[in-house]
């Protein structure tokens, strides 16, 4: 069984999305493991260490033929990962409402996988974001990422906690009430919710594995 998370984020330092993100996995590795610390159950992957050519829209997956931008680059390596996958995560920064452009090129070219018979499909799919203002296109961000993972044929999940007091993600923002700034290792609802989703996620894992 193998949770596989990725950070949308172009930067690894100081990204609040991959903070929550690893706290997602780290939960979700606590349920997938039973207490088996050597088990590797997860799997962090930085869009930002993998060059992705833009999608140039030339429908060679459409007609099924390999998409000629992957003998250039590294889509090919993220692929054979996901392939493996139960389940999927992806964590994105609000970049002026939407996903930043790193993680759609991703986006895009990962359509190759869905025109190979919808190769994603029935793997668990959550969503995690934050961003700078409270009110900065979060669910706006989170609603791309779950469109994306129902057109690949994912099962789209949230987290499941307290329905007065939880979200249903992982998500934040810098600003607080009183007006002044953080980081999300200082958001303890972001940091509560991306848990309870990698929670939420293991245990459909394991129910269908």
């Amino acid at each position: 069984m193998l949770i596989v998370g990725i950070c949308g984020s172009p930067k690894k330092e100081r990204s609040n999305t991959r903070l929550l993100l690893q706290k997602a996995l780290e939960a979700a590795a606590d349920v997938l493991s039973d207490g088996d610390s050597k088990q590797a159950t997860t799997l962090l992957l930085d869009i930002s260490d993998y060059e992705i050519r833009h999608c140039t829209g030339c429908d060679s997956c459409v007609r099924k033929k390999p998409c000629p931008e992957s003998t250039h680059d590294d889509m090919p390596k993220i692929e054979e990962i996901l392939l493996k996958a139960d389940g999927i995560i992806i964590s994105a920064p609000s970049y002026f409402t939407s996903v930043p452009g790193v993680l759609k090129d991703f986006i895009d070219r990962s359509r190759y996988i869905k025109m190979q018979d919808h190769q994603l499909k029935d793997k668990i799919f959550g969503a995690i974001t934050y961003a700078g203002l409270r009110y900065g296109g979060q669910e706006h961000v989170i609603d791309i990422l779950n469109r994306y993972a129902i057109a690949q044929g994912m099962i789209v999940v949230g987290s499941l906690g307290s329905p007065v007091k939880d979200g249903t993600f992982g998500s934040g923002a810098l600003q607080t009430d009183e007006g002044s700034w953080r980081s999300a290792k200082d958001d303890e609802l972001a940091i509560r919710g991306s848990q309870k989703l990698g929670i939420r996620m293991a245990e459909l894992v394991k129910r269908l594995h």
